[in-house]
């Protein structure tokens, strides 16, 4: 996808939806203030949707029950027709039932800032959502949202595995290998990249979704 325009796309269906909650102008001030929140949090004692929804609300009198209701009717109505601005990625399927196949475990590492039905309809969009996957990260487990390491510090503690053992794939220099801080290796895929020239790290391994297989059968 064209992540500009898909969330571009994704606040204005988010507006029209939220109407019969807040004026519209507020539903776009609420949504930038949740997300800051969220991408600034420093303490785990909530989860990411408890501080989204604790910041959304700022300053209104609606309940979280009310909002729960009303995002549960977006992401199960608006929200599919976004399907309309992303396209899967040709090998994408093919590459992740590759890796199955050989024994690997498979985790789907997004940042946790949605909730469950709104991955879960995206892996449909994207056409991997029949495989194997162990875990897959959304805002209603975890804490801590990438570029932090608590993040990916959290996800290790669930899987059971230190840094060493594991391979972060990703096309985001920032949010993705920010992994390397526990130890992580990364795998930047160049395909559809995202590097905002933020980013300290450096990736182990770089190169197409496509070339991850060979890759794999060098470490």
């Amino acid at each position: 996808m064209n992540m500009k325009e898909f969330l571009d796309q994704y606040v204005k269906a988010l507006v029209r939806s939220m109407k019969r909650v807040m004026p519209q102008d507020q539903v776009q001030q609420a949504i930038q203030r949740a997300i800051t929140a969220l991408m600034t949090k420093t303490n785990s004692t909530k989860t990411n949707q408890e501080t989204f929804m604790e910041h959304f609300l700022q300053g209104t009198k609606h309940s979280q029950q009310d909002l729960l209701f009303a995002f549960n009717n977006f992401y199960n109505n608006e929200y599919k027709g976004l399907r309309a601005y992303t396209k899967p990625h040709p090998v994408a399927k093919e590459v992740v039932h590759q890796l199955a196949g050989w024994g690997y475990r498979l985790i789907l590492a997004t940042n946790p800032l949605y909730p469950r039905h709104a991955i879960l309809e995206r892996m449909k969009w994207a056409g991997v959502d029949n495989a194997p996957w162990e875990l897959i990260t959304t805002y209603e487990d975890y804490h801590y949202c990438k570029p932090n390491p608590g993040f990916f510090a959290e996800l290790l503690a669930k899987i059971g595995l230190d840094g060493a053992q594991a391979l972060m794939v990703g096309n985001n220099t920032n949010e993705d290998l920010s992994a390397s801080a526990l130890g992580i290796r990364t795998y930047l895929a160049t395909d559809n990249l995202i590097d905002r020239g933020n980013s300290a790290y450096k990736p182990d391994f770089k190169g197409k979704l496509s070339d991850l297989p060979a890759c794999l059968t060098q470490i």
